[in-house]
């Protein structure tokens, strides 16, 4: 009677020994799910934190540039008001100058109003281009200055 009680708990003992290996394999394979998931929570904290930058360094480009034209607006309202006094031809010229300049400024603000960002190369790009746009206009709004006084 002995034979079966031993063959039973041996039975059981393997069972056993079956069911905590499956669980160690579950564990471990619990473990390299967690170490998986934290790699990739790391590389999105990365991806959120450049891009949380991308978008406050776009922010920062966009007040600057901003001001820059309002201070544009401020220069070419001072010369409208300038020439309110003036008569003839000269009036006519610098009014269509003053227009001329007027239109250039609208214009950077609709395309910086405008651009969408299509990555690195190209916020590149605009930002040289726009920086070298507004520069022309700056140096327009001075010689504008030195052609009429």
């Amino acid at each position: 009677m002995n034979y079966p009680k031993t063959i039973l708990f041996i039975g059981i003992v393997l069972i056993m020994l079956i069911m905590l290996s499956g669980c160690n394999k579950k564990a471990d394979q619990k473990v390299d799910d967690a170490q998986e998931n934290m790699v990739e929570a790391e590389q999105d904290l990365k991806e959120a934190t450049a891009e949380s930058e991308a978008v406050k360094t776009w922010q920062e480009y966009k007040d600057q540039a901003n001001a820059r034209m309002a201070a544009n607006d401020k220069i070419i309202a001072d010369y409208k008001a300038d020439m309110v006094g003036t008569n003839g031809k000269l009036k006519a010229a610098y009014n269509k100058e003053i227009e001329s300049l007027e239109k250039s400024n609208k214009e950077l603000r609709s395309k910086l109003n405008n651009f969408k960002d299509d990555g690195k190369n190209s916020w590149e790009k605009f930002k040289a281009e726009l920086d070298g746009d507004m520069d022309k206009l700056g140096s327009a709004l001075k010689g504008f200055v030195v052609n009429s006084k």
